[in-house]
C-alpha cells in the first residue's frame, strides 16, 4: 500500500462519519492485497461482558449492521480483558495458535487463517477487528499492512461512537425542548417576556442591567415562586455569554451521595456504577451561566469544593488527578436567610462573599400589586391556550379579589390558581372564587354532598408550613424510616432522593423519629 493510499484512509477516518460509510473503504483496501473470506467488528465493552458483533462483511454480500452478543464464561471474560489491554495481535495459523478467549469466533476453517487485533478506543473501551482469508499463512507484508491500518480504523470507530451519542442527545433534547414548549403553551425557547419592568419590577431591571454586561458573580435573593430563575435567564440573555449554554441546577434536589458527580463530573470506573465518563454541570456550562438554584440547600461540604471552582475556574472530575479549566459565570439565588446561616455556620462566609459580588433581592408579588393586572392576563392567556378554551375575560373585580389575596406562593401560586379557575370556568369565564379556595364546587345532582366550603376568617398558614408539618406526620407514621415499602417516599408517591432532598431544604432529619 502506497502512501496516497494510506493518506486517504486517514482522510476517511476525519470525516466524523458512521462506520456504515467509513468502513467500506477500509476493506476494498483489503480486498485488493487480501483473499478475503470474511472482516468483522466487535465491540468489547458491553455489561455483562461479552462480545458484540456490530459490522460483518463476506464476499458478494452488503456490509451488515448487525447487534448479536456472544456471552462468554467469567474465566474466559477474564482472559479476553488481559489480552485486550495487552494489544497483542493475534494469527492463528493452526487452532493449538488461537488463544483460548478468541475460540468462541473461530469455526471449522480448513486452510483458511484467522487474525484478530484488539481496538484501544479512546473512551476507554475496546473493539477487536477480525480477519479470515483463503490461505494457511499471513505474510510479513501483509502483517505490516494492517498494522498500518489499525490506528485509522479506531479513529473510524471512536468518531462513530461520538457521532451515535451526539445524536442520542440531540434527540433526546429535541425531545424535551418539544415537551417544555407543549407544557409551556410556546412555540419557541427564547427568552420569556418579563412582566412589571416598568412597574415593581423597574429597581430589579435596572441592576440587571448593571451587571449582565460584566461576568460577576450574582446573587438573586427572594421568597418561594417569586420568578428568581426568570432573572437571572434575564441576565444571561443580556451578557455576552447569551449564545451559550444557560444551565439550571436545583442544589435542592441533588442526593448528598451524588452532589459532586453531578457538579464536577466523575471518569470511568471511578466508583461503583461508574461505566462511563461523565462531564458534570460545571463543564457543561463551558462559556455560558450556570444558575446554582436554591445554593442554600447546599451541604458544607459541597460548598468547599464549589468555592475553588468560583476562585480559581478549575475543578477535578471525581476519581481524576487532573485538573480542568472552566469559564463560567455563576448565578445562584435562595428564599433563604443567608446571612443568618452564615452567622449560625450553616452556610460558608467566604462562598457568601464570592457569590454576593452583586446582589439582587426580588421582591414578593405583595410588593407589586401594580403587576398583578397585566401578570394574570399573560398567566390567563397561556393557560387558555395549553388547554385549548377561548381565553375568558378579566374583570375588574376579578383584579380587585386578586389583589386582596396575599399571595404567599407568588407568581407561581398565581400561574397555578388562575389556571386552575380557567378550568373551572370552562374557559367562558374566571372561576376565582372555587379557584382561590372559597368553596368547592359539588357535584351536578348531588345536593346532599357534604359542605366542604373554607371559613373565609381562617387563618391560611404559608405553603411551607403546611409541607413542612406533613412530611413530620409521615416520618412519625414511619418511624423515620425513608426508604422501603412502608418508608416515608413510598407513603408519599416519591422517589427517596427526591424526598431526602426535601427534608434537607425543611431540615428535618429523619433519625429523630425513630425512637417514637
Amino acid at each position: 500500500m502506497n502512501e496516497n493510499q494510506l493518506l486517504a484512509l486517514w482522510a476517511e477516518a476525519g470525516r466524523h462519519a458512521v462506520l456504515e460509510t467509513t468502513l467500506p473503504v477500509f476493506i476494498h483496501l483489503l480486498q485488493d492485497r487480501l483473499p478475503l473470506v470474511e472482516v468483522s467488528l466487535y465491540d468489547a465493552g458491553l455489561e455483562p461482558f461479552g462480545l458484540d458483533l456490530i459490522y460483518r462483511w463476506r464476499p458478494q454480500a452488503k456490509l451488515e449492521s448487525l447487534h448479536h452478543s456472544i456471552d462468554l464464561s467469567p474465566a474466559l471474560q477474564k482472559s479476553l480483558l488481559a489480552w485486550l489491554a495487552a494489544g497483542e495481535i493475534c494469527v492463528s495459523e493452526s487452532a493449538d495458535a488461537t488463544p483460548e478467549c478468541l475460540a468462541v469466533l473461530v469455526q471449522e476453517q480448513g486452510e483458511d487463517s484467522d487474525y484478530f487485533a484488539p481496538l484501544a478506543l479512546s473512551a476507554g473501551g475496546h473493539g477487536l477487528l477480525f480477519l479470515r482469508i483463503r490461505r494457511a499463512v499471513f505474510s510479513s507484508a501483509e502483517l505490516a499492512l494492517l498494522d498500518a491500518l489499525i490506528q485509522p480504523l479506531t479513529v473510524m470507530i471512536d468518531n462513530d461512537h461520538r457521532l451515535r451519542e451526539i445524536q442520542r442527545l440531540r434527540a433526546a433534547a429535541e425531545a424535551d425542548r418539544d415537551t417544555l414548549l407543549t407544557r409551556l403553551g410556546r412555540t419557541s425557547l427564547s427568552s420569556e417576556a418579563i412582566i412589571g419592568v416598568d412597574g415593581g419590577l423597574r429597581t430589579v431591571m435596572q441592576r440587571v442591567g448593571q451587571v449582565a454586561p460584566t461576568d460577576a458573580s450574582v446573587l438573586i435573593l427572594g421568597e418561594t415562586g417569586s420568578g428568581k430563575e426568570v432573572i437571572a435567564r434575564a441576565i444571561h440573555e443580556r451578557s455576552r455569554r447569551h449564545g451559550a449554554p444557560f444551565i439550571r441546577v436545583n442544589c435542592g434536589a441533588l442526593p448528598s451521595e451524588l452532589i459532586d458527580t453531578e457538579l464536577f463530573g466523575h471518569e470511568k470506573g471511578s466508583f461503583t456504577g461508574a461505566m462511563a465518563a461523565h462531564r458534570g454541570w460545571f463543564e457543561r456550562a463551558d462559556g455560558g451561566t450556570l444558575f446554582l438554584d436554591e445554593i442554600g440547600e447546599l451541604p458544607l461540604a459541597a460548598q468547599v469544593r464549589l468555592l475553588r471552582v468560583l476562585q480559581d475556574g478549575v475543578l477535578q472530575r471525581v476519581g481524576s488527578e487532573n485538573s480542568i479549566q472552566v469559564d463560567v459565570r455563576v448565578v445562584a439565588a435562595t428564599h433563604r436567610d443567608l446571612p443568618h446561616m452564615v452567622k449560625n455556620g450553616e452556610f460558608r462566609e467566604d462562598l457568601w462573599y464570592r457569590l454576593a459580588v452583586f446582589p439582587i433581592i426580588l421582591p414578593a408579588l405583595r410588593e407589586r400589586l401594580e403587576d398583578i393586572e397585566p401578570l394574570a392576563q399573560h398567566c390567563i392567556e397561556r393557560a387558555a391556550q395549553r388547554l385549548g378554551v377561548p381565553i375568558p375575560p378579566l374583570h375588574k373585580s376579578d383584579i380587585d379579589r386578586l389583589r386582596d389575596y396575599d399571595w404567599p406562593g407568588n407568581v407561581r401560586e398565581l400561574g397555578a390558581v388562575l389556571e386552575r379557575a380557567v378550568i373551572l370556568g370552562r374557559g367562558h369565564h374566571l372561576d376565582l372564587h372555587a379557584a382561590l379556595g372559597v368553596q368547592l364546587l359539588r357535584p351536578e345532582g348531588h345536593d346532599n354532598f357534604p359542605d366542604t366550603a373554607i371559613n373565609e376568617s381562617a387563618a391560611i398558614e404559608p405553603l411551607d408550613t403546611v409541607i413542612s408539618a406533613h412530611l413530620k406526620r409521615t416520618l412519625t407514621r414511619t418511624r423515620g424510616r425513608v426508604d422501603g415499602a412502608q418508608g416515608a417516599a413510598s407513603l408519599l408517591g416519591l422517589n427517596p432522593n427526591t424526598l431526602r432532598g426535601k427534608l434537607r431544604r425543611y431540615r428535618i432529619d429523619p433519625a429523630k423519629y425513630r425512637q417514637r
